[in-house]
């Protein structure tokens, strides 16, 4: 008795076959998408890449187990490529990954193997879920069906592959324009799900026959059979009833029939039981016209099972028992009820994802909350600029105001002999610090830095035109049948990137020439400081007559006084300049909370931030300018008085060279600023240059592999065609290295921790004009750079 339920298995009920795919290489794009979008090393993704990749391989390159350990497996691969789909979007223009997939019942033929490539993670997991219902149909059919647990694994197994039939249509539907191929369509996937659902009810028919009673197996076996009627007629839907396999409509309406005869059957009993033999004769002669019509219809392919093996015995022996004994009135099978029916079988929601996935990129950051840090970093770089530049500006304007008084060499004693001490430090600090050999030397080396940057951006440059061209030609040649995107289309962003680029650099060589211009000017002076202290006194002329006694001006007190406060104000001010340049909370935090909650307002976020972390700065800021403004009074006063206490004996020729001294010096230190982050400017704009080369190479390395794909299906279009001569490979692609990208920059040096902002590699607005400021003396210009690249 038990062997039906093996046979039942084998040979009456569908599994789905899987799609197919060819291998893809994740790890080049994914890499280098890292590595131009985020802060963090690629390298630190290694092992995690690596990982995708063998997922990937093993679950839908290769079949994975009909087992659970292979859908739980497949099933991690179709989380993961949920889960990266925040942070590594598969795009033209972001991971250019292009999937090629087969249809799952279109074998094809010489020359249309049906595939469709899509670069899109989501057509990546429309398939994987369909490979996921695919595997749990086959799972579900290999169970063993004379098992309680056998039973139960089938009816989970086909309802779970109903549920994912049903997600796959609504992901189809939501993300894809149209199905990229038949298999995916809505009306093949309502069948497959139909069809799924009717072989989970009739599973739990057979669950029934083993332990409940007549009137309960009907009901289950009537549904059962409402379920392949629907099957049946999803399958035969427009273009998809050409799909299936040979047998399986023949099998799907036999089955319609089968179960029919199965509940009727039943039935026939339960009115035996009841003493209704009119009744009982009609339902089991109506059971043995449907078993046998579920023989025709099943054309060989669909034998009855065990469920009915005593049907023509019970049927027999009724007929006989009611002519012989009871006489009843066979009434017409019409006018009796039809059978009630018992709803078991229904879709499982396919849920992801699993209660223990855990994502192989869970270090790395959405890209919205990338894209948000960045623009913020961008914003507090700019404010901790400006903040650092009126210092600056500040300061210059003092030293200048100063230098010109020759202040506070005026008021030291030297009598008329030696050099002053305060300018004995400075020329102390600048011998120190290299002289003027080292402003000459890092002046010298900017040149070299800009053709370097300005030949990664030509380089960059050249190779998207050339693609584009290219793209256009072909475009030319095959006019409608060349259906991809243009490129302008896609690398307009790319192009904008380039432009902002060329801009940056343009500004940045025009600051390297205010610098040039200035230390041109005060040169002389600068080299005069490099030189030995006795030098530099040998070269000044003698003071006059002057004893450069101070007896008797009270103004010299106050004037040392105030220049104590100078030194006071510009200690303050180095103390804050470290402050303003010292790191904040992190952002991240609040973004990520944001996004958890669906509301990702960044701009009100960042600028909470910045007032939380720099308002009370910008205040001392503030309160150090206006300390300033009452010192400068103060000095003009003091130092007037001091000229009329000493009838102004202090304007000789040697006055007049210490005042360009102190100048100089106050050039020098402001050129070592301007040269180093002038550098440092460099040095980064490489990194940034370096990281949009790469982006281009791997937008026309794709375009180009597209491109070769696109050239060969039409050839072999052509090729099928046999009335038109095959075209050749266009000429161009003769010589070259296939899709070779070209050599890379040299690598940027590393980020030192400069007092300036740093260049983000996202979204740089234009550069900024460097703020105007009133008040005298005008103040010695700010090379362009130094503020004004905020990210």
């Amino acid at each position: 008795h038990h062997h039906f339920f093996r046979t039942m298995a084998s040979q009456g009920l569908l599994a789905i076959p899987p799609k197919t795919t060819k291998s893809v290489d994740l790890v080049p794009p994914i890499t280098r998408f890292i590595g131009n979008n985020y802060d963090d090393q690629p390298s630190k993704y290694t092992s995690a890449l690596s990982e995708f990749q063998t997922l990937r391989e093993a679950t839908v390159v290769k079949t994975p187990d009909k087992h659970d350990t292979g859908l739980d497996l497949i099933c991690r691969y179709y989380d993961q490529l949920c889960a990266i789909e925040s942070k590594l979007p598969i795009a033209e223009d972001k991971i250019n990954l292009r999937f090629t997939w087969y249809d799952a019942f279109q074998k094809g033929s010489l020359f249309s193997d049906k595939k469709s490539a899509l670069v899109s993670a989501v057509y990546e997991r429309c398939c994987v879920l369909f490979n996921i219902g695919s595997l749990q149909s086959q799972i579900a059919k290999f169970q063993n069906f004379e098992s309680d647990e056998g039973l139960k694994n089938a009816i989970k197994f086909f309802q779970g592959a109903a549920g994912s039939f049903q997600l796959l249509q609504e992901l189809v539907f939501a993300h894809l324009k149209a199905p990229p191929s038949a298999d995916l369509s809505a009306e093949s996937t309502t069948a497959l799900k139909s069809l799924m659902l009717a072989q989970a009810q009739e599973s739990f028919c057979v669950k029934a026959s083993k332990d409940l009673k007549d009137p309960v197996i009907a009901r289950i076996a009537m549904q059962a059979s409402d379920l392949y009627a629907d099957a049946y007629n999803t399958m035969l839907v427009g273009s998809v009833k050409n799909q299936w396999e040979k047998g399986w409509l023949s099998i799907v309406t036999a089955k319609q029939a089968y179960f029919h005869a199965v509940a009727q059957h039943r039935l026939g009993l339960v009115a035996k039981a009841n003493k209704n033999f009119g009744e009982a004769v009609a339902r089991l002669k109506k059971a043995t016209e449907l078993l046998q019509e579920s023989e025709r219809k099943g054309e060989g392919t669909f034998k009855p099972y065990e469920l009915t093996s005593n049907l023509k015995k019970d049927f027999e022996s009724t007929q006989k028992d009611n002519n012989f004994i009871y006489n009843d009135r066979i009434p017409d099978f019409a006018t009796l009820e039809p059978p009630g029916k018992a709803v078991l079988a229904k879709p499982i929601q396919f849920t992801s994802p699993a209660a223990n996935f855990s994502d192989l990129f869970g270090a790395l950051m959405p890209l919205a909350v990338n894209q948000a840090k960045a623009v913020y970093t961008g914003k507090k770089d700019s404010i901790v600029s400006l903040e650092l530049d009126k210092l600056r500006d500040a300061t210059q304007i003092l030293n200048a105001m100063l230098a010109d008084r020759n202040l506070p060499a005026a008021i030291e004693e030297t009598s008329g002999q030696g050099l002053p001490d305060s300018i004995r430090e400075k020329a102390e600090s600048v011998q120190t610090s290299g002289g003027v050999a080292s402003i000459d030397q890092k002046i010298g080396n900017l040149p070299d830095m800009v053709t370097n940057n300005k030949e990664i951006l030509a380089e960059a440059q050249r190779v998207l035109e050339e693609e584009e061209r290219e793209d256009g030609s072909l475009k030319d040649r095959f006019k409608d049948k060349w259906t991809r995107q243009p490129s302008k289309s896609l690398n307009e962003s790319i192009r904008k990137e380039l432009e902002k680029f060329r801009t940056i650099l343009d500004n940045a060589t025009r600051a390297d020439e205010t610098i040039k211009t200035k230390f041109n000017t005060h040169r002389n002076y600068i080299a005069l400081l490099s030189k030995p202290v006795a030098e530099i006194e040998g070269m000044l002329p003698k003071a006059g007559t002057s004893s450069g006694s101070f007896k008797g001006c009270k103004s010299v007190q106050v004037l040392r006084g105030l220049m104590e406060q100078v030194t006071q104000l510009k200690e303050a001010r180095e103390v804050l300049e470290k402050r303003l340049n010292d790191p904040v909370a992190d952002i991240v935090p609040k973004f990520m909370e944001a996004l958890k909650l669906g509301d990702l307002d960044s701009e009100a976020i960042s600028d909470a931030h910045l007032i939380l972390s720099y308002g009370g700065l910008q205040q001392e800021v503030a309160s150090s300018l206006e300390s300033q403004k009452a010192l400068v009074t103060s000095i003009d006063a003091a130092h007037q008085q001091f000229m009329t206490e000493t009838n102004g004996q202090f304007t000789s020729p040697r006055e007049e060279e210490l005042k360009k001294l102190a100048a100089a010096y106050d050039t020098f230190t402001e050129l070592q600023n301007n040269v180093t982050e002038g550098t440092k400017f460099y040095e980064n704009l490489t990194q940034l240059l370096s990281r949009l080369q790469d982006k281009v190479k791997d937008f026309v390395f794709a375009r180009n592999t597209e491109k070769d794909d696109l050239l060969k299906d039409l050839q072999r279009n052509i090729a099928a065609q046999p009335s038109s001569a095959p075209t050749s490979v266009p000429q161009y692609h003769g010589n070259e290295q296939p899709n070779k990208p070209p050599a890379r920059p040299p690598p940027p040096m590393a980020q030192s921790n400069s007092p300036r902002p740093q260049l983000q590699g996202a979204n740089l607005p234009p550069p900024q004009q460097p703020p105007q400021h009133s008040g005298a003396p005008p103040p010695p210009q700010q090379p362009y750079y130094s503020g004004a690249l905020p990210p």
